[in-house]
C-alpha cells in the first residue's frame, strides 16, 4: 500500500481507519457522505493523499456511516478508482481547533451550477455582527461604509443600487426596490418573511418602495426594517452557522417567492465547548454565549444567546439600535430512521432616534419589535434494511414567526390653528381645527404572523444504462396576515390644509386586524437531478424542475433547468427558469385614499371658527396586484488549472410585472356652497350646486420592466505552501436598465396656471447604469501555529448612472373640464402647447466615469492554546480619501475604521 497522509488528519492501523474522519465522494454517480466507521478501509492495494483529498485505486473496500446513521460498504474493484474528500477531520483537543487545520476554507466557493458556497473560516473573513456582513465578499459586493442603525438588505446581480445597504443612501425607487423585494432568505430550508411587515406612514399615497420612519440628526442617521424591502439583514447573528449558500441564478423548483435570488442558511447542532465571543467596531459591541450539548442516542442541543448594541456616533447617544436574540437548535437521528433539527428562538430589536437637546422642533423616532419563530425539519428514511422503495426519503419543514412591531414618530410643531378633513365617507362638514401648538404623534403598531411549510418525498434510481435520477416531489404552502391596531395618531387625522380652495390627501387610521385579510400561496413542484458518468470520464449532471404557485389567485407556471457537462478539468454549464414574488400585505392593503377640499375657512376670534370641508373617498386596496416575475438565464465555463479553479458566468436576468406607481387622473363633484354670516353665530351653509374639480392620486400597479446583464468571474488559487498563501480573485460586470411599462406616463400640472390645460401627459423617464467591480484575497494561514493573516482589497472600476436629458415635450393634456387628448407626435412642438413645456435638463452621468477607486482592509486571527481566539480588522489600511471625477466624496468607498473579536472556549 502507498501512503502519503497529512499526519493528525487520519490515523491508520493494519486494520484501517480508526478515526470518525467525514468525507464526500461520487461512487456511480451519486454522492455519498458521511463518516468512516471503524475499520474504514479494508484490503486497499494503493491510496495516495493530497491536501483534503485522497485517491484510491485498485480492490478496496470502504465501510462508513451514510448521512442517515446507517453503515454502509463501497467497493472499489481491480482497475477503478475512487476520489474522496475529507471534510472537517473530527478532534476533541483545543490543539485541533478550526484554523489549525490545514484544509480551512478561507473564501467563498463556487458550487456546481451557481451556487455560491461560504462556509467555515470564510464566515469571519470580515468582521461580521450579522450575516449581512458575511455576504459583502460576494462578486459584485464590496466592504461597505459600517452603520447599523441602518436596516441591511442585499441586490444581486444588478447596478441599481449600493448592493448590500447600509450607508445611508438607500435609493427608494423601483429599479432597487423590486430587486430587494425579490431576495429570499431561508434558514434551514424555512422560508423567512418580511411580506407581512406593514409599518409605512402613508402606504395608501406613497409608492411601492418608500422608506418610512427615518430620520436625521447631528448623532447620525436611523433607518429601521423597512416593508417591501426583503428581511432585514441585521437581525440575523452568525452564531452556529455552517454553512451559507447563495444562488443568484436559477433555484431548484423547491424555491419560489423570489425574483432576485436565493440565501440558504444552515445551522448545526454539535457537542461544542462553551464559548464567549465579544466583538467592537466603532460604536457597535456585541457579546455572545454559546454551548453545544451531546445528548443520549444521537441527540445534540445547542444554545446561543447573543447581545448587540450600535450607536450611529459613539460620541452620542442620540441614535442607536440594540438586538437581542435567543436561540434554540436540537437536532435528533433514531435507528428508525426519523430525524429532527428543532429549532426555537425569541429575539428583540429596538431603534431608538432621540431629539437634539439643541433642536427643540426635531423629530423623536422609536421602534420595538419583538418576535418568536419555531420550525422543525423531519424526515424519515424508508431506505432501511436492505429495502430500495421508489421514495426513500419523505420530508416537512415548518416553521411558524410572530412578532410584534410597535413604530412610534414624534415631533413639536406651532403654525397656529389649521383646518383638517376627518370624515371617512364623502361629504361636505364642519371640520375641526389643530390646536394652534401642539406634539403630532404617528404610530404604528403591527403583529405580523407568518406559517411556511414545504412536504417532499424523495427517491433515488440507477437505471440499466448507469442514469442516476435524484428526484422529488414536494408541496409548499405559505401564509401571512397582519392583527395589529394600525396606523393611528394625531398624524392620522391632522393632515391640514392653509387656505380655502386648496386639497389635499388626507389621512384617517386604519386598522390592520379588521381591514387586512391573509396572504396565501400555494405551491407544487418536481425536481429530477440526472447525473451520468461515461467511459471517458466526462460527467453530466442536469437539474431539471417544474414548478406551479398559486399566489394570491393568480398561477404561474415556472420552468427549472440547470444543466453541466464536465469533460476533465473543463466544465461547461446553462441555466435558465422562471421566478416569481408575491406583493407584499403592505403593497396589496394601503387603506382608502381622501381627498379633502376646504370650500371655506371663517373664522371670528373669541367667538366662531368654521371651516367648510369636503371628503371624497376612493377605495385604496390594490387587490389586483400580480406577482411579479423573472426570467433568469445564464452559462458558465468553469475550467481546473493547476494552480486554481476559474470559473466565468455570463447572465441575462428580465424582470416584468414588476411593481411601481401610476399617476392617476380623478375628477371630483367639487360643491358649490352658499355661506351664511350672521352677526357672533356660526356661519350655516347650503349645498346650491357642484363643479368638476381635477387632481390625481397614486396607485401601486404591475408596470415596471428591467434588464440585468453582466459577466462574473471567480478564481480559486491552490495554496502556495512555501508561503502559505491562499489567493481568491472575483471580478464583476453589469448593465442595468428599467423602465415604465407603455401607457404609464408622468402627469404634471403647468409652473404657470394656464387657462386651456390641467395638467400635461409626458413620457416617463427611462434609467441605464453600469458597475465593473473586482476583489483580491491574500490569506497567510499557518496552520501549526493558529495564525490567518487576511487582505482583502476592493476594486471600483466603473460606477456609472445616466440620468437622460427628459422630454420637455407633451404626449397629451389633460383640460379643465376633465377631458383629455393625446397629441400627434409630429404635432408635439407645437409653440400653442408652449405652456406645457417642461424646463430642459441636462443628461447626467453620475459615480466614476473614467477614473478608478481602490480599497484595502485587514484581518489578523489569531488562535491560542489556552483557547483564547483574538482577531483584529482594520477596514482601508490606507486612511485613503475617495472622490469622483467632480470632486464629491464617493460615498460606496468605506472609510478607516478599527474593530476587533475575542472568543474563548472552555
Amino acid at each position: 500500500m502507498k501512503l502519503s497522509l497529512l499526519a493528525g488528519a487520519v490515523f491508520l492501523t493494519a486494520g484501517g481507519f480508526l478515526s470518525a474522519q467525514k468525507v464526500e465522494f461520487y461512487h456511480n454517480g451519486q454522492l455519498k457522505r458521511g463518516e468512516f466507521a471503524s475499520g474504514g478501509l479494508k484490503e486497499c492495494k494503493e491510496l495516495h493523499k493530497k491536501d483534503n483529498s485522497m485517491v484510491l485505486k485498485g480492490k478496496c473496500q470502504i465501510v462508513f456511516l451514510n448521512a442517515d446513521n446507517r453503515q454502509e460498504t463501497i467497493i472499489i474493484k481491480e482497475g477503478e478508482e475512487l476520489q474522496l474528500q475529507i471534510l472537517s477531520p473530527k478532534s476533541s483537543s483545543r490543539e485541533r481547533s478550526e484554523i489549525r487545520i490545514e484544509g480551512v476554507q478561507l473564501t467563498a466557493k463556487k458550487k456546481q451550477f451557481s451556487e455560491i458556497s461560504i462556509q467555515q473560516e470564510a464566515l469571519q473573513n470580515l468582521q461580521s455582527f450579522s450575516i449581512g456582513d458575511v455576504l459583502q465578499q460576494l462578486p459584485g459586493q464590496y466592504v461597505q461604509q459600517f452603520d447599523n442603525t441602518q436596516f441591511k438588505n442585499i441586490v444581486f446581480r444588478t447596478a441599481s443600487g449600493p448592493s448590500i445597504t447600509g450607508s445611508g443612501n438607500i435609493p427608494g425607487g423601483d429599479d432597487f426596490g423590486n430587486r430587494a423585494f425579490g431576495v429570499q432568505l431561508m434558514v434551514n430550508d424555512i422560508a423567512l418573511s418580511n411580506n407581512e411587515n406593514m409599518q409605512s406612514y402613508d402606504s395608501a399615497n406613497s409608492g411601492p418602495f418608500g422608506i418610512s420612519f427615518n430620520t436625521s440628526t447631528k448623532g447620525g442617521n436611523l433607518m429601521p426594517g423597512q416593508p417591501n424591502y426583503g428581511v432585514d439583514l441585521r437581525e440575523i447573528p452568525t452564531e452556529n452557522i455552517e454553512s451559507i449558500e447563495v444562488i443568484q441564478g436559477v433555484p431548484d423548483a423547491k424555491y419560489g417567492d423570489l425574483t432576485s435570488g436565493l440565501i440558504k442558511v444552515t445551522t448545526i447542532a454539535k457537542a461544542s465547548p462553551l464559548r464567549l465571543d465579544a466583538s467592537l467596531r466603532e460604536g457597535t459591541y456585541q457579546v455572545g454565549l454559546t454551548k453545544g450539548f451531546k445528548l443520549k442516542n444521537n441527540n445534540a442541543l445547542n444554545v446561543s444567546v447573543d447581545y448587540m448594541n450600535s450607536l450611529s456616533d459613539p460620541r452620542t447617544s442620540l441614535v442607536g439600535y440594540d438586538r437581542t436574540n435567543v436561540n434554540f437548535l436540537w437536532s435528533s437521528k433514531s435507528k428508525s430512521g426519523f430525524s429532527h433539527k428543532l429549532s426555537a428562538s425569541f429575539s428583540t430589536n429596538t431603534s431608538k432616534g432621540k431629539r437634539d437637546p439643541d433642536d427643540l422642533d426635531g423629530m423623536i423616532i422609536n421602534v420595538d419589535n419583538k418576535s418568536f419563530s419555531l420550525s422543525n425539519n423531519i424526515s424519515y428514511n424508508f431506505n432501511r434494511n436492505g429495502r430500495k422503495p421508489f421514495f426513500r426519503m419523505i420530508g416537512a419543514d415548518v416553521g411558524i414567526s410572530y412578532s410584534t412591531q410597535l413604530t412610534e414618530r414624534r415631533y413639536w410643531l406651532n403654525q397656529g390653528a389649521r383646518p383638517y378633513g376627518n370624515a371617512t365617507t364623502d361629504g361636505v362638514y364642519y371640520a375641526p381645527y389643530t390646536p394652534p401648538s401642539y406634539e403630532n404623534q404617528a404610530f404604528s403598531d403591527g403583529k405580523p404572523l407568518n406559517i411556511f411549510t414545504d412536504i417532499s418525498a424523495n427517491g433515488t434510481k440507477m437505471t440499466a444504462s448507469k442514469w442516476v435520477h435524484m428526484y422529488s416531489i414536494g408541496a409548499n404552502f405559505r401564509y401571512g396576515n397582519n392583527f395589529g391596531k394600525g396606523r393611528y395618531g394625531t398624524a392620522g387625522q391632522f393632515t391640514t390644509i392653509t387656505a380655502a380652495g386648496q386639497g389635499s390627501n388626507g389621512m384617517r387610521d386604519f386598522n390592520y386586524r379588521d381591514n387586512v385579510f391573509a396572504s396565501k400561496q400555494y405551491a407544487f413542484y418536481i425536481q429530477d437531478n440526472i447525473t451520468k458518468s461515461f467511459a471517458n470520464k466526462h460527467i453530466l449532471r442536469t437539474n431539471l424542475g417544474l414548478r406551479y404557485d398559486l399566489q394570491n389567485s393568480f398561477s404561474t407556471y415556472s420552468p427549472r433547468v440547470n444543466t453541466s457537462y464536465q469533460m476533465g478539468k473543463f466544465s461547461v454549464r446553462g441555466g435558465f427558469g422562471l421566478t416569481s414574488k408575491a406583493p407584499s400585505l403592505n403593497q396589496i392593503y394601503t387603506a382608502p385614499r381622501y381627498f379633502d377640499f376646504l370650500l371655506g375657512d371663517y373664522r371670528l376670534p373669541g367667538y366662531y371658527s368654521a371651516a367648510i370641508m369636503q371628503t371624497v373617498v376612493t377605495p385604496g386596496d390594490n387587490a389586483n396586484l400580480k406577482p411579479s416575475k423573472s426570467w433568469k438565464t445564464e452559462v458558465g465555463v468553469d475550467y481546473r488549472f493547476p494552480f486554481a479553479t476559474v470559473n466565468l458566468t455570463a447572465y441575462y436576468n428580465r424582470l416584468f410585472d414588476g411593481f411601481t406607481t401610476a399617476s392617476v387622473h380623478k375628477i371630483m363633484d367639487k360643491a358649490k356652497v352658499n355661506v351664511n354670516i350672521s352677526g357672533t353665530e356660526v356661519p350655516t351653509f347650503e349645498i346650491v350646486g357642484t363643479e368638476k374639480f381635477n387632481y390625481l392620486q397614486n396607485r401601486i400597479v404591475n408596470g415596471y420592466s428591467s434588464v440585468d446583464k453582466g459577466l462574473e468571474l471567480m478564481a480559486s488559487f491552490k495554496k502556495i505552501e512555501a508561503l502559505n498563501l491562499v489567493i481568491g480573485f472575483n471580478a464583476s460586470y453589469v448593465e442595468t436598465s428599467g423602465h415604465k411599462d407603455e401607457g404609464l406616463y408622468k402627469i404634471s400640472a403647468p409652473k404657470i396656471a394656464d387657462k386651456d390645460y390641467e395638467y400635461g401627459i409626458y413620457n416617463d423617464s427611462r434609467n441605464k447604469s453600469s458597475m465593473a467591480r473586482a476583489s483580491f484575497s491574500f490569506d497567510y494561514h499557518l496552520a501549526s501555529s493558529g495564525l490567518i493573516i487576511g487582505l482583502r482589497t476592493d476594486h471600483f472600476l466603473s460606477d456609472r448612472t445616466l440620468n437622460g436629458a427628459n422630454d420637455i415635450y407633451p404626449i397629451g393634456y389633460i383640460r379643465h373640464d376633465g377631458t383629455s387628448e393625446m397629441i400627434p407626435e409630429n404635432d408635439r412642438t407645437n409653440p400653442k402647447y408652449q405652456g406645457l413645456f417642461l424646463q430642459p435638463s441636462d443628461e447626467k452621468l453620475s459615480g466614476l466615469y473614467n477614473k478608478t477607486l481602490h480599497n484595502v482592509h485587514l484581518r489578523v486571527t489569531k488562535d491560542f492554546l489556552s483557547g483564547f481566539r483574538l482577531s483584529i480588522y482594520v477596514s482601508n489600511v490606507f486612511n485613503l480619501k475617495a472622490y469622483d471625477e467632480r470632486g464629491a466624496v464617493y460615498g460606496n468607498f468605506t472609510s478607516t475604521s478599527f474593530g476587533g473579536n475575542i472568543s474563548y472556549r472552555f
